[in-house]
């Protein structure tokens, strides 16, 4: 029991500690992105959105860029400052012709979702590809009257940015000292690939809330947009978009009313505004670990805090802005649902049979298989959400976000497990059968008892598991009676 306590002690620590050092590691790139681009805005007599470019970047990179590898580092110093300066002529299109600026944009941000089918490291290029161009969205370079060479800054600005995300999280992580496991190859599949249906349904959203947002908000278009590219953007199925279109929805509304507190309390240009919208974002950075809602609300109550930094009147600014992330979201999750869509169920079963092939390379004592094992259940995370709020809602047991949490509780289990459990190897594989929807093979059976305690725990972490994926017991079927049994009617 005392073990247990203790157990749990340090787990409690260490689900407080985790947000905390990711939300530290975010503001600290995030102040030293703004420090040195203020440094440049005055040197080179730059406008006030060349810092805001800097903190915008060095926020999506710090979450985009995290656990990345030294090599995919290097490729993104070569990279992004060529993509931000595409992304200069992008926004000038966008300015002076709304059209061919629109499809630019939608062109480019699609092909940066579907060369994510071509392994990892061209979905980190895809990601950078992306947030100049999002960027667009939040703070536009190219402003009426701009000049031109202030808008060449933008690849130096985002260079500063990157530069300091890549310092920062690399002193955290110490990447040298990693001992992460490589992501095994996909095998080659006849099912089109979940890259190629992101990528129409991101290529789909883009042009309705282009056309939505031109139409219903005139002068803030880039909410409706930039709504539907986060709904649509990495969702893992159309219970995952819908659930990130309600959390953002729900952030919106909590941080308009947050806003409409704060609103006022300072006067134009008054630099403890400044340093409380760092306090926002820090607390927004670290609170994000437990719901994208309440990142949501803290941009909101930022947002607000900043246009009244430049003596815009908030309130308005903020109900509208409510207005179009509710047309965003509910863009965004229509084209989840309606184009190519495909079940956040289905990404489940197949994060879990990879978990489970992770399990045997345990049991078969295979090198860096607890590494692997953990990594996959670690991968799960990005699909428990919706799978959570559906079992609140449903009260169905067992569920699917059943399989997450026995995944989870039997990490440690797998740690100390040693291999050689022929009735527990029998039992993962005749779970994988039963998760890859194939019935041939030895059913599941309980362990025996003389196994130990680590072999019992994580076999009953396969008994759950089989009993989500097992298909129901059918009923036999009842032969029809002979005439002659047959009771007369009337």
């Amino acid at each position: 029991m005392e073990v247990e306590m203790a157990a749990g002690t340090v787990r409690a620590v260490g689900a407080l500690k985790a947000p905390a050092a990711v939300a530290g590691t975010t503001m600290a790139a995030v102040l030293a992105s703004f420090g040195s681009a203020l440094l440049l805005e005055r040197a080179a007599h730059l406008h006030a959105d060349s810092v805001m470019q800097a903190v915008v970047l060095s926020l999506t990179l710090s979450r985009a860029h995290r656990g990345a590898r030294p090599s995919d580092r290097l490729i993104g110093f070569a990279v992004l400052p060529a993509v931000a300066l595409v992304s200069v002529g992008l926004g000038v299109l966008m300015r002076d012709d709304a059209f061919a600026g629109d499809a630019a944009f939608t062109a480019l941000v699609t092909a940066g979702v579907w060369i994510r089918r071509f392994g990892p490291r061209f979905s980190k290029a895809g990601t950078l590809m992306m947030l100049p161009a999002i960027a667009l969205l939040v703070i536009p370079h190219a402003a009426p009257g701009a000049p031109s060479t202030h808008l060449l800054w933008a690849p130096v600005v985002a260079l500063v940015a990157y530069f300091w995300v890549t310092a920062v999280q690399v002193a955290m992580e110490r990447p040298w000292r990693s001992d992460r496991s490589e992501a095994p190859t996909p095998a080659p599949s006849k099912r089109m690939p979940a890259s190629t249906r992101m990528a129409a349904q991101m290529g789909v959203a883009l042009c309705v809330a282009f056309a939505f947002g031109h139409w219903l908000f005139p002068h803030h278009w880039s909410w409706v947009v930039l709504t539907a590219f986060i709904v649509c953007n990495g969702a893992r199925g159309r219970g995952d978009a819908l659930h990130k279109g309600l959390l953002r929805a729900l952030g919106a509304a909590g941080g308009t009313v947050l806003a409409a507190v704060v609103s006022g309390l300072f006067a134009p240009r008054d630099p403890h505004a400044v340093a409380l919208i760092f306090v926002v974002l820090g607390a927004a950075a670290w609170l994000r670990q437990r719901s994208y809602a309440y990142w949501a609300g803290g941009v909101t109550a930022a947002l607000s805090l900043l246009y009244g930094y430049f003596g815009e009147s908030a309130v308005p600014l903020l109900q509208t802005r409510l207005e179009a992330i509710l047309v965003g979201a509910a863009i965004g999750a229509a084209a989840a649902w309606t184009v190519l869509p495909f079940r956040t169920r289905d990404v489940l079963r197949r994060r879990t049979s990879a978990s489970l092939a992770a399990l045997t390379d345990v049991l078969k004592d295979e090198p860096r298989a607890r590494a692997r094992f953990e990594d996959s259940v670690a991968e799960m995370d990005a699909v428990y959400g919706p799978l959570r709020l559906h079992r609140f809602v449903t009260r169905a047991r067992p569920h699917h976000a059943d399989v997450v949490d026995v995944l989870r509780e039997s990490v440690p289990h797998v740690r100390v497990l040693g291999p050689g459990v022929k009735g527990l190897r029998a039992n993962v594989a005749a779970v994988r059968r039963v998760v890859a929807r194939r019935h041939d093979g030895a059913p599941y059976r309980p362990l025996a008892p003389e196994e130990g305690a680590a072999a019992h725990a994580v076999d009953a972490a396969l008994a759950l598991i089989h009993a989500v994926y097992a298909p129901p017991p059918q009923e036999p079927k009842r032969e029809p009676e002979p005439p002659e049994r047959a009771r007369p009617a009337g």
